[in-house]
């Protein structure tokens, strides 16, 4: 380019900025980056014309404003997969229960409840006292004044109660209730 002379590239983005910004504002919606963009673009397209007669200043514009954009877009992806890299799968694994494990609890424990409250009165305290608090047989024993035979035949009349309403896999939970109802109802 001689002295004195304007730029074809520049009066080009001069003359169509206006456009070159809404192209540019349908990637970005960031007024820093839409600035960076532009910049980026007549810088290119001027070091361009130092070394190279520009035929078509207007599409030469928007071609390389399309190629700045497309830079951008592509190292924003890396970025962004880089990012998605440095986590690994136990970043997101919670260590608690899952849900499902929450409500299958909660229904285990409603229908084991309402397996115990079909037994008699004086079964029902022996069976909670034994598999809900843990109780031994000489405990119950000495809590509730009755003899160890009857403690035994009430767990399993409890235990045959609650086969009834279970399948034979959940029996083996009722060994070991819930958490939760386990520590609403501790024995002191």
């Amino acid at each position: 380019m001689e002295a004195g002379k304007t730029s074809a590239v520049l009066d080009a983005f001069r003359l169509k900025e206006r456009y070159i910004r809404a192209f540019i504002r349908r990637f970005f919606n960031d007024a820093h980056i839409l600035e960076d963009i532009c910049q980026e673009t007549i810088t290119r397209a001027l070091e361009a014309e130092k070394v190279r007669h520009i035929e078509t200043p207007d599409a030469f514009v928007f071609g390389v404003a399309r190629n700045v954009v497309r830079s951008q877009i592509d190292a924003q992806s890396r970025s962004v997969l880089d990012l998605v890299d440095e986590f690994t799968p136990d970043d997101f694994i919670e260590e608690g229960p899952s849900v499902e494990q929450t409500i299958g609890d909660r229904e285990r424990m409603q229908r084991f409840i309402a397996s115990v409250l079909k037994l008699p009165r004086q079964c029902q305290r022996v069976f909670i006292l034994k598999k809900v608090y843990g109780y031994s047989h000489r405990e119950i024993s000495a809590k509730l004044g009755i003899s160890i035979s009857t403690i035994e035949k009430h767990v399993v009349a409890g235990m045959k109660r609650c086969r009834e309403d279970f399948d034979d896999k959940s029996v083996a939970d009722l060994a070991v209730v819930p958490t939760s109802f386990e520590l609403r109802h501790k024995r002191t």
